[in-house]
Order: C-alpha cells, then sequence, then structure tokens
C-alpha cells in the first residue's frame, strides 16, 4: 500500500510538472489558432497580456490599422514573414496565404492620420519594444486567425 501512494505522488508531480511546461511554452504566429480557440480569456485584456503568451521571436511583420499610433489603432495584425516576404507569396484567397493573428483593439479610432504604408515608411510594418510599450496597454476587443497554416 505504501509503494502505491508513493508511486501515485510521483505520478502526480510528474503530470503538474508537465502541465507547468506547457503553460511557460510560449505560442508561435503558425500556432496562434490556440489563443484564437481561447480568445475569451484575453478578450477585455490589455494587448501586453496577449503578447505575454507568444513567441515574439515568430513575429516577422505587423500591419496596423491605420497606423501605431496609440490613438487611432484599431487593428493588429502580426505575421509570420517579413512585409517583403509577405507580398512575394500573397494571393487575393486569404485563406492561401501564410498563417497571422489580428488583434482587434477596443476603442474609438480615427483613421485622420498617416496610414502605414510600408513601400513608403519600412519602420510601419517592424514590431519594436516600443510599439510594445506604447501600444501594451491597449484593450483587447476581438482575435481572429487567417491563413492557411
Amino acid at each position: 500500500m505504501n509503494t502505491l501512494l508513493k508511486t501515485f505522488g510521483l505520478v502526480l508531480i510528474a503530470l503538474f510538472s508537465s502541465c507547468q511546461a506547457q503553460q511557460t511554452e510560449k505560442i508561435s504566429i503558425k500556432n496562434s489558432k490556440i489563443i484564437e480557440a481561447n480568445k475569451k480569456e484575453f478578450i477585455g485584456k490589455p494587448l501586453s497580456y496577449v503578447l505575454s503568451v507568444m513567441d515574439k521571436s515568430t513575429i516577422k511583420s505587423v500591419k496596423a490599422f491605420p497606423n501605431k499610433n496609440k490613438n487611432e489603432v484599431a487593428r493588429i495584425t502580426f505575421r509570420q514573414l517579413s512585409h517583403t516576404d509577405y507580398l512575394k507569396i500573397w494571393t487575393k484567397k486569404i485563406e492561401d496565404n501564410p498563417t497571422q493573428i489580428t488583434i482587434v483593439i477596443n476603442q474609438n479610432f480615427s483613421a485622420e492620420g498617416k496610414l502605414c504604408r510600408p513601400k513608403e515608411n519600412p519602420q510601419c510594418a517592424e514590431w519594436t519594444k516600443e510599439d510594445e510599450q506604447n501600444l501594451g496597454h491597449l484593450i483587447v476587443d476581438d482575435i481572429y486567425v487567417l491563413g492557411k497554416d
């Protein structure tokens, strides 16, 4: 009986350790359907909360609409390819494009500012630590994932 209890205890410890390891594993853009499937956990929370579970090293470019101004941004799409590479394989059928996760921001916005156009301003397609600091407090309203992966 004592051996059975020790074995049961070891199994519980192993399961607990396994669950904790899964919680700390970051989610890549390619696997962002996990975030979309659990979006109710993220809606109403700051963008920084979503970013805390993402593997930010997989973010190679962003599309901010209309731009990355914290008073104007309504949507930010994170992509696993650089803007240039994305354009090379972009198709009109969104389901054939590489995976991208879009975060809709809960705020009234004005599209009166300058639009983010990477051809004119390549930096607007980059995601930086400054962007994360400036935009991280914005509240998530919706999350959706598009693409083939």
